[in-house]
């Protein structure tokens, strides 16, 4: 494991403290906020619907990570960072099996960064390559995907890595993680293996195993009752595979729980779509499987397609027991055509009127929905299916969680509502009413489809008043295209109050599937491939010029009416009625790419037309095109009808290029005036130029991930070489960056420090690309005085000495960590010095490498039942920590 502090540099935005925290929010530090899955974040007042819209909201900061983050961010307000003062922080969790913890309230370095890879290693440990799976599902690596769960009450955060170690060998391990420090509490980490009693075929005939390759801990992991549970599935359905719940005990991490739903079968696997499970009342964990043998015996031993209630029995010799469950009677229709009851997730309704108060909603690929009592699931019957309500082949399939939430809705008063976004479907409210489902929905948000996968709705309001529904379009997952956030009226779904396409600026990165946002303290947190987005209410409640770069929406042209052929000077009768687009803004353009935007001309007047002549840039580097609407010039525009004008922008050089575009008319105010504003940029981008490491020990490594973008419109090849005096220490060991970067794409790389130099270390790491016409990109790497020495303890108590026992002598322990030889001095001081001595030791005046050496400390108290105290000072050369203090305590007889 590799930790590492303050791991990236570059524009610091300084937080004056942690930001005050709302009226009753405590924190995220679950999936979807609470146990039940429900989504709802009942205790925000500063994002509601009169806040929340394009003038007054958007991206506010991004942090780098090193791979895709699939897993949602969680939030822990007011945490004690040593030697970094106390920050509300998100944790933000990769596929390149790092867990990183960041300001929630600013950008800078990460707080820190814990890694549980090595490259360096013998074998090398990393990621697993999605290659070795042979699954396209998650690439081009696989290490974090399941959301941790946090212990609010002891601080530590649980998380499942999936790591590659040598040829053929792989495990996934779970890890227990100090939230303030990202070091492993104890007995952490422990490696995930498991055996249960059955016939399956990949068994031995009595007991199946749990294969670390072939299952995918997809699920959110859960926290009840002291005990951390974990849910697998496959990946792309690859053999071997079941679905797995293991259970372990929080603090000794040993494993108390272990659930197989097909034992004797195949399949059956429990993913959810990143759902986690649900936790009842009393303490039952609720899970949908998806597609796998079922057994229509009256005793089942194989769940697949299932709605399943599991007791847990923690270290019993049967340690989960399924107390009830629910099956549909197409099940064997549903396996077959890989229809997954599982492929959505299982949200548990607070308690609701009528007959049945324990309810859940599920809905899987098939597009039904399903209510079913918790208390009484219904098993399985061949006639007719015994749930609360069934609503077959109602919406588009799903893949992801519904949200629920009761708030009162203008004109109607307080209603429960659930809440659902399918795949390449629009979002939908549905009422319940005295605890059933009223179709058809009460509200569809009709002009705003979802490609698959879907969404995950999530709530926030202050209780049930202010309520804002969010989701993320996820559905450009496949060609890395950006991920957008949305803001919906959760009352109605009649309004969008906000989506982050609205303006360039707002873009959050490229997405991933399955994405969920996370809703905390006036923010919204999204994960995306390179970077987490960190969205907000703008300082003095308003945009700057600077971030309003907003992506023009398409203009509906009118064919302009056919008139007489005009001259190339106009001559109509002057009039006043003509309106072109006062500003273009392009953005930022690699050099010599061209960008294409569309100006509007309007003749509002009611009854002349009028005639747009000869159109003049005052830069070479904007045109005129010759696309859009309004076709050459001259050009009539018959009263009230527009016409569009496509204007270019190719930077020849970086820099801020400002221009005017003047329309010539025949309207009194004419030329009519477009300003036009743009950047040249490089045509690749790094997002730090130096990346800073601090102090690293010998023996240890520092990580630092930074992301690169290629601004051109076509792929570049890339290439990376080290230069420098220390290059050799500097490596390459990680990131998702390839050899070729697509068009208009981004992309990690991860730098590993191995110390092999006394004091500080440099060097460089330059980028090159191909096509490259402005050079290669170049990245200075520096680091604080390496580590080279350790020394222990920094306490030496002698206790109380008696008559029998008058002199005590203890011993201090150097090391020397590096390839140097070192040189050592000691000393001591303070009022009782002259009662502690330096004696016999194995240490001289140099520590030769890579060994260690031993200063004896005796003490002879001359006080007569006193406490005596003094210091010991080492001293060692090129140690930046030196001289190293031992305290030193006893008490004479």
């Amino acid at each position: 494991m590799i930790i590492a502090a303050a791991l990236s540099t570059g524009a610091v935005v300084l937080a004056a403290g942690p930001r005050p925290l709302e009226p009753g929010y405590t924190g995220q530090y679950l999936y979807r906020n609470d146990n039940f899955r429900t989504g709802q974040n009942l205790a925000e007042t500063v994002l509601t619907p009169s806040t929340v819209k394009a003038s007054q909201f958007g991206l506010q900061f991004t942090d780098t990570i090193d791979g895709y983050a699939y897993a949602e961010p969680l939030y822990v307000p007011a945490v004690a960072i040593p030697g970094m003062g106390t920050h509300n922080v998100v944790f933000v969790a990769t596929e390149n099996d790092s867990v990183y913890a960041f300001d929630a309230d600013a950008s800078g370095p990460a707080l820190w960064h814990t890694s549980f890879i090595n490259p360096q290693a013998n074998p090398p440990i990393t990621a697993v390559p999605s290659t070795d799976i042979g699954c396209g599902d998650l690439v081009p690596i696989i290490g974090i995907t399941a959301t941790p769960v946090i212990d609010s009450t002891s601080g530590t955060m649980y998380v499942v890595s999936k790591e590659k170690f040598g040829p053929g060998n792989y495990r996934q391990r779970l890890h227990a993680l100090d939230i303030t420090t990202g070091l492993e509490r104890s007995k952490s980490p422990v490696t995930i293996t498991a055996t249960s009693p059955g016939t399956a075929s990949d068994g031995n005939g009595t007991t199946v195993p749990f294969n670390p390759l072939t299952q995918l801990g997809r699920p959110a992991l859960t926290l009840s009752n002291g005990i951390v549970y974990l849910a697998f599935a496959s990946h792309c359905d690859i053999d071997p595979f079941h679905g797995w719940v293991l259970g372990y005990d929080e603090t000794k991490l040993t494993q108390e729980v272990v659930f197989n739903s097909t034992p004797n079968g195949t399949n059956g696997g429990i993913w959810q779509s990143g759902c986690g499970l649900g936790v009842d009342t009393n303490g039952d964990l609720i899970a949908m499987t998806g597609d796998g043998v079922f057994d229509t015996g009256a005793s089942p031993q194989d769940f697949g397609d299932s709605f399943l209630r599991l007791t847990p029995n923690p270290g019993a010799t049967v340690s989960m027991t399924v107390a009830s469950y629910f099956t549909p009677l197409n099940e064997l229709m549903l396996e077959d055509q890989d229809l997954d009851m599982g492929s959505g997730g299982n949200l548990l309704l607070p308690d609701q009127p009528g007959p049945n108060p324990h309810l859940m909603i599920g809905v899987g690929k098939s597009g039904s929905i399903y209510l079913v009592n918790r208390d009484n699931m219904g098993g399985f019957n061949a006639s007719q299916d015994q749930m609360v309500q069934e609503i077959l082949l109602y919406i588009d399939g799903i893949f992801s969680t519904p949200a629920y939430w009761q708030g009162n809705v203008p004109g109607v008063g307080l209603q429960n509502m659930v809440y659902m976004i399918p795949a390449g479907g629009f979002p939908d409210t549905f009422v319940l009413s005295n605890g059933m489902i009223q179709t058809p929905p009460a509200a569809t948000a009709s002009n705003y489809r979802f490609g698959f996968p879907g969404a995950s709705p999530m709530i926030s309001a202050n209780g049930t008043t202010g309520g804002v529904l969010w989701a993320i379009d996820g559905s450009a997952y496949k060609t890395s295209g950006p991920a957008i956030l949305r803001a919906f009226d959760p009352t109605n779904l009649a309004s969008e109050f906000y989506d982050s396409n609205m303006f360039s600026s707002d873009n959050p990165g490229p997405a991933v599937k399955f994405s969920v946002p996370t809703i905390a303290n006036g923010s919204v947190y999204v994960g995306t491939e390179t970077q987490l987005a960190v969205f907000g209410l703008f300082p003095g409640g308003a945009r700057s010029s600077s971030t309003a770069s907003a992506t023009p929406s398409s203009t509906a042209s009118t064919t302009p009416t056919a008139g007489t052929t005009p001259s190339a000077t106009p001559t109509a009768t002057p009039t006043t009625s003509m309106t072109v687009t006062a500003a273009l803004a392009f953005g930022n353009v690699a050099v010599g790419q061209t960008i294409t935007k569309n100006l509007t001309i309007t003749n509002t007047g009611a009854t002349n037309p009028l005639v747009v002549g000869n159109v003049t840039s005052s830069d070479s580097e904007y045109s005129r095109n010759g696309t859009g609407t309004c076709g050459a010039t001259p050009v009539t525009l018959a009263p009230k009808t527009n016409c569009t004008m496509g204007v270019s922008f190719t930077p020849s050089g970086v820099g801020a290029h400002g221009a005017t575009l003047m329309v010539f008319d025949n309207a009194t105010t004419s030329p009519q005036h477009v300003t036009l504003s743009g950047t040249g940029i490089a045509d690749l981008t790094t997002s730090k130029t130096s990346l800073v490491f601090g102090s690293v020990k010998f023996g240890l490594t520092g990580v630092v991930a930074f992301s690169i973008t290629n601004h051109q419109t076509q792929p570049v090849t890339l290439s990376e070489t080290f230069s420098g005096t220390n290059h050799s220490d500097f490596s390459i060991t990680g990131g998702t960056c390839t050899a070729t970067l697509g068009a208009l794409k981004a992309c990690t790389i991860t730098v590993t420090f191995k110390p092999g130099a006394l004091g500080t270390e440099s060097a460089s790491l330059s980028i090159s690309d191909s096509p490259d016409p402005l050079g290669p990109h170049a990245v200075a790497l520096s680091t604080g005085p390496t580590i080279p020495a350790t020394v222990a303890p920094v306490t030496l108590a002698f206790g109380t000495l008696t008559a029998k026992v008058p002199t005590k002598t203890k011993i201090v322990t150097v090391t020397n960590l590096s390839g140097f030889s070192l040189a050592l001095s000691d000393s001591l001081s303070g009022a009782n010095a002259g009662d502690f001595a330096l004696t016999s030791g194995t240490c001289t005046a140099t520590v030769p490498a890579h060994s260690s050496c031993t200063i004896a400390v005796k003490f002879t108290p001359t006080g007569g039942g006193s406490s005596e105290s003094a210091s010991m000072a080492v001293t060692i050369g090129s140690d930046p920590g030196s001289p190293h203090s031992i305290s030193l305590t006893g008490t004479g007889p």
